[in-house]
């Protein structure tokens, strides 16, 4: 995966941001809209098929009220 060093990330996990968008009640397009994406993007971004750019992961973070890095490990299932 790409190596994202200004935000320390050298993993992306997709499954991170899906939990993250579905527990915001958004839809795939709902979160292209916010983050002027498409949502095939934001569809291999989750599949883990292409990281998306640090750019792209500091705008999520804010988006979601998180870190940067919450986006390079897997969702804490409660």
């Amino acid at each position: 995966m790409t190596k994202h060093n200004e935000h320390g990330l050298d993993h992306w996990c997709g499954a991170a941001l899906r939990v993250r968008r579905q527990a915001a009640g958004m839809t795939l397009q709902e979160l292209a809209d916010k983050m002027g994406s498409t949502t095939s993007t934001l569809h291999r971004w989750e599949g883990e098929v292409h990281p998306p750019s640090s750019k792209d992961i500091e705008q999520m973070a804010v988006l979601f009220q998180s870190e940067p890095v919450d986006f390079s490990r897997a969702p804490r299932v409660v």
